[in-house]
Parts: structure tokens; C-alpha cells; sequence
């Protein structure tokens, strides 16, 4: 009977370190499995968060770019802004030097001007040569007289190299005249007619206040000449357009203008302005 009981005892512990394994093997397999799954989340997480990490860096690369090419850009207009405001200095002070050099240039001609004017008025002056049996003074002093004819021609060459047209003469106080004396001693001209007796005859300019607001009209204007220059002297309006602002215009534009020497003395101009922004 005792030998039963001992088989009995002898193969418990073998089922029990059987069962005990295979609760081991068991566990471990579970704690595998769930380790493998965290694993594989942790392994998602760590490719979305490097995949979110790449984006990022994808997109500070691309705004860096950007950056560098906004601040080219930029730059560059900053240095179109320069050149063109360093091309503006340099025409501004192109236009002063040009300026200055007409303005040079304007007193040397009046300079010249009243030069040919003062040569004109001492050759108008000269006494014509007298004769030796006339004046025996000059027939005694034959040097004298080489020099003063010396003298006289090269003042005629001087005002012969000049411009032919003299200065003109200082302004007159202009008297206005009445229709009707102009109408009983002088013919009416249009400015087309009276042009072909000047030299410079600019047409009246239609002024921009009557024009903007259609102002027209009609006159005559009575202008005075100096025969020897051809230089007006004076102007007048005897017939009125209606319209101070044209009036002026017309007086001011006849004031400047230039006849031929030795053809008229006194001319009475009659001018015009029409809705189209013209003159005639």
C-alpha cells in the first residue's frame, strides 16, 4: 500500500512545474504580443512625428527662400530707386547748367545788341568827310583823318558781322486810339496779310481760361512800328473781342512781332478766335 502513495506524490511536482511553465509561456507570449503592439504605435508615432518634423523643416526652407528672394527683389528695387533718383539729380542739374548758359548767353546777345545799337547810332551821327579845300584843317592832318576813316570802317564791318536786326527800341507807353480815327486813316489788314510784311509774326495764342470755357470773338488791334528797325513800338486794340483775357492776348503776341525795315510805319491788324481753340 505504500507504494502507490509514493507514485502518486512522485509525479505531482513534475504536472505542477508543467502547468507553472506553461503559465509562464503563456504569459510571456501575451506580454510579447503587447509589447510588440506598443512597439508598433510607438513606431507610427515616431514616422508621423519625423514625417510632421520634415514638413516643418520643408517649409522653413521654403520661407527662407522666399525671404532671400523678397529681400533680392527689394533690393533691387531699392537700387533701380537709386539710379533713377541719381539720373533725376543729374538732369536737374543738367537743366540749371543749361540754364545758366542760356542765360550767359541772353546777356551776351543784349550785350551785343546794344553794342550794334550804339554803332548804329554813332555811324547815324557821323558827319559826312568835308572836302580839303572846304576844311584845310583836315588837309594839314592827313593822320588824323586815316585814323578817324580807320576807325568808321571797322565800326561798319563790326555792325555788318552782327545780326541784321537791331535791338529793339525801349517800350512806349501805348495810348489807345479810337475805331474811328483808325477807320479814317488806316486800312484794316488780316494776320495773314500783315504777316507777309514781318520777319516774326506769331499768331495771337487762344488763352486757356476763354478756351475752357468757349469764349470767341473778333477785334482789331492798331499796332505803331519804328521804319528803321521794324520793331513795334506800341499796340492798341480799337476794336474790342468782347473778352479782356483775348484782347490782352492778341495786344502781348502783336507786341513781338518784327516787320521788315522801312515798310510800314503804322498797321491795323484785325484778328480772331473761334470755339475750336484757334486764331486768325
Amino acid at each position: 500500500m505504500l507504494r502507490p502513495k509514493s507514485t502518486i506524490s512522485a509525479v505531482t511536482p513534475k504536472i505542477i512545474l508543467l502547468l507553472l511553465s506553461y503559465l509562464f509561456l503563456v504569459s510571456a507570449a501575451v506580454f510579447g504580443l503587447v509589447g510588440s503592439y506598443r512597439v508598433d504605435v510607438v513606431r507610427k508615432d515616431l514616422a508621423n512625428a519625423i514625417a510632421v518634423r520634415d514638413a516643418a523643416e520643408l517649409r522653413r526652407v521654403t520661407q527662407e527662400t522666399e525671404l532671400k528672394a523678397c529681400e533680392s527683389a527689394v533690393a533691387g528695387t531699392e537700387a533701380k530707386i537709386a539710379e533713377a533718383e541719381n539720373k533725376a539729380t543729374k538732369a536737374q542739374t543738367e537743366l540749371l547748367k543749361l540754364q545758366n548758359e542760356k542765360a550767359e548767353l541772353e546777356s551776351k546777345l543784349d550785350a551785343s545788341r546794344n553794342e550794334i545799337a550804339s554803332l548804329q547810332r554813332r555811324i547815324g551821327k557821323a558827319d559826312p568827310p568835308a572836302s580839303p579845300s572846304q576844311n584845310p584843317s583836315t588837309a594839314s592832318k592827313p593822320q588824323q583823318q586815316t585814323t578817324s576813316g580807320s576807325s568808321a570802317q571797322i565800326a561798319r564791318e563790326r555792325v555788318e558781322e552782327a545780326t541784321p536786326l537791331p535791338p529793339p527800341p525801349p517800350k512806349q507807353q501805348v495810348v489807345p486810339i479810337k475805331a474811328q480815327q483808325v477807320a479814317g486813316t488806316l486800312g484794316t489788314m488780316s494776320i495773314s496779310s500783315a504777316s507777309a510784311l514781318a520777319v516774326f509774326a506769331p499768331r495771337p495764342e487762344y488763352p486757356r481760361e476763354a478756351r475752357s470755357h468757349r469764349i470767341a470773338g473778333s477785334g482789331v488791334c492798331v499796332v505803331s512800328v519804328d521804319r528803321g528797325s521794324g520793331y513795334v513800338t506800341g499796340a492798341s486794340i480799337a476794336q474790342s473781342t468782347g473778352n479782356q483775357t483775348l484782347d490782352n492776348s492778341a495786344v502781348s503776341t502783336f507786341r513781338t512781332w518784327i516787320f521788315k525795315p522801312r515798310k510800314v510805319s503804322t498797321l491795323s491788324i484785325s484778328f480772331g478766335f473761334t470755339t475750336r481753340g484757334a486764331s486768325y
